[in-house]
């Protein structure tokens, strides 16, 4: 593959961070679908969350989520820069423990607390952001 006329290179972040953003992009797919399963059932649509239920396919995000910070933290780790180690790994340590936290908190019988909890996922992206330039 070329890019004007050069070989494209895809560096470490590259990967990492299309990576990274991917599984949250399905998580935020799935996960959108939660608030809205009244109103799938009644016009029969048939959403993961009408077919697997609101809990499973919210614990379904939050596992999917978990995994990638467990393969942020992996990244991290072998980092050959010492500060890009110590802030991507802390980094997403407090980040998983945010959502860790939050989830466990959430009644999935109340909309308002799900549109909260959606609202918390978008907030945890940029979050993550800074700190994921930081690998290297």
């Amino acid at each position: 593959m070329h890019v004007y006329g050069r070989p494209a290179v895809f560096s470490k972040s590259v990967i990492f961070a299309t990576a990274f953003m991917s599984f949250f992009s399905v998580v935020i797919a799935l996960f959108k679908d939660i608030p809205d399963i009244v109103g799938d059932k009644i016009f029969g649509i048939r959403s993961f969350t009408v077919r697997l239920g609101q809990q499973r396919v919210f614990w379904i995000c939050i596992s999917l989520l978990e995994m990638a910070y467990l393969v942020a933290l992996s990244v991290g780790v072998t980092s050959s820069c010492i500060w890009s180690k110590w802030i991507t790994v802390i980094g997403h340590i407090v980040l998983a423990s945010l959502l860790w936290n939050h989830a466990n908190s959430i009644d999935l019988k109340n909309k308002n607390a799900i549109t909260s909890f959606y609202m918390f996922m978008w907030k945890v992206i940029h979050l993550h952001d800074p700190v994921q330039q930081q690998v290297t």
